[in-house]
């Protein structure tokens, strides 16, 4: 190898292990990230599910309004319901925060634990979803470009809002690891992606775009073309 090689190779080497120091400087900051918000959000569909009584077709908001009343909470600014809300799920039955949570999650209908994304917030807290053997979600266009807005937030609609969806079930095309990183990915903002994120951004929607059932409405419901 000549001069200028040996150059070039000594730039890239150094390059990648700038690369792999920042991940590894970032990845325990990703990590508490998701914990926190994936806690936050179980909390909140866990009082949701227990004092709101969710109903398919009426929009969770107004469900949601219904748990806040139910606990004294109605119009408690969102700052305020941070503090205030972990002493809801301690009260629930179970030995640990994370039975107590399995348990009220096992108690809630399927439709509404896939259009809350209850399986994130399992697979980062280490909570085992229940299964079910109900029939399928059944998503309206509207409504999964919510499911996927929403997190770790609630969504405030209907799973079945907008125009029908035939044979979409989102969380089995991508996985928990996936949806997580396309949440962060498009919070942050294509323009201060690095090259890994971009590589990450293509294999995830490479898994979409092999799922030609419903391929277009998905892309379309979360603005990916």
């Amino acid at each position: 190898m000549n001069l200028i090689g040996r150059r070039r190779l000594s730039h890239l080497e150094k390059r990648v292990a700038s690369v792999v120091a920042e991940r590894k400087r970032r990845e325990p900051e990703v990590m508490a990230w998701r914990r926190q918000a994936a806690l936050d959000h179980a909390t909140k569909l866990a009082t949701l599910i227990a004092h709101g009584d969710p109903q398919i077709d009426e929009p969770l908001a107004i469900a949601w309004e219904r748990a806040l009343a139910h606990l004294g909470l109605s119009g408690t600014p969102q700052e305020l319901l941070f503090y205030r809300l972990p002493a809801v799920v301690a009260a629930l039955p179970g030995d640990t925060e994370n039975a107590k949570i399995a348990r009220v999650f096992s108690s809630a209908p399927s439709w509404l634990l896939d259009f809350c994304a209850a399986s994130l917030d399992c697979h980062v807290l280490g909570v085992e979803l229940p299964k079910s053997s109900e029939p399928e979600s059944q998503y309206g266009r509207d409504g999964l470009r919510e499911a996927r807005d929403a997190w770790p937030d609630l969504p405030t609609g209907t799973i079945g809002a907008g125009r029908p969806i035939p044979n979409s079930h989102p969380p089995r095309t991508l996985s928990a690891e996936d949806i997580l990183d396309l949440v962060r990915l498009l919070e942050s903002g294509e323009e201060n992606w690095l090259r890994r994120d971009r590589h990450r951004h293509a294999e995830i929607m490479a898994k979409i775009d092999r799922d030609a059932a419903f391929k277009h409405d998905y892309k379309s419901a979360f603005k990916l073309d």
